[in-house]
C-alpha cells in the first residue's frame, strides 16, 4: 500500500491578499510573500519471500512453510522476522508422488519494513519590479529525519544469528535529513 499527499500553500498575507493587503512596503517585505508545500509518503513495505533452506526435489524450487506462529514477534533490526515461523517442507519421496507438501508455501509470505517521508519547502517572494524578483528558499528533505529501512538481507531462517537482520536503508545515503538553502533570481 502506498499513500502520497502533497500541497501548496500560499500564506494570503500582503498586497493582494486579505490579510494585511493595504498596509505599507514594510509589513509587505516582512510579512508578504510567503508560501510552503510538501509531500508526505507513506508506504507499508515490501513483499518479501522467505524460500526453503535445503532442495526438495530434483529441478524445483520452493518457500518456506508458515509454522502459524507470528512472523513479526520480537521484532527489532537485528531480527525483523520470527526465525521460528518459518520451517522447510519434507523432501520429494517418490517419483508421481500427489502429495504437494514438498513443494512449499506460498511466495511473499511477509512484507519489509514500512517507509515514512515528510519533505516540506517554505519560500519568501521579494518582489523588484512587475516582472522580476528574488526567491529564498529553504526546503528540508525527510524533516522528520525517520530511518527508511531495506528489505532483510539474510532469509536463511536456519541461521537464528543473521535471519531477518536488516544492514541498509532504502536510500542510503540519502536517508538522512539534509536542509537546503537557495536565492534565485527571476527575470
Amino acid at each position: 500500500h502506498l499513500f502520497t499527499f502533497s500541497g501548496m500553500y500560499e500564506l494570503p498575507i500582503g498586497k493582494g491578499h486579505a490579510a494585511l493587503g493595504s498596509n505599507g512596503r514594510l509589513v509587505q517585505a516582512v510579512l508578504g510573500g510567503w508560501s510552503t508545500n510538501f509531500i508526505l509518503t507513506l508506504h507499508t513495505g515490501n513483499p518479501q519471500t522467505i524460500n526453503c533452506t535445503q532442495s526438495t526435489g530434483a529441478g524445483t524450487g520452493c518457500y518456506a512453510l508458515y509454522t502459524g506462529q507470528d512472523p513479526y514477534a520480537g521484532q527489532s533490526i537485528s531480527h525483523f522476522y520470527n526465525a521460528a515461523a518459518f520451517a522447510n517442507p519434507p523432501v520429494v519421496t517418490q517419483i508421481g508422488q500427489t502429495n504437494y507438501l514438498p513443494l512449499g508455501g506460498g511466495n511473499t509470505q511477509v512484507s519489509g519494513p514500512s517507509f515514512h517521508r515528510l519533505d516540506f519547502s517554505l519560500f519568501k517572494e521579494f518582489p523588484i519590479s512587475e516582472a522580476r524578483h528574488f526567491e529564498l528558499r529553504a526546503e528540508a528533505f525527510n524533516l522528520t529525519n525517520t530511518p527508511n529501512f531495506a528489505l532483510p538481507s539474510s532469509t536463511n531462517f536456519l541461521d537464528t544469528v543473521s535471519f531477518g537482520r536488516i544492514t541498509s536503508t532504502v536510500d542510503a545515503p540519502n536517508d538522512a535529513r539534509e536542509l537546503q538553502f537557495a536565492l534565485k533570481f527571476y527575470f
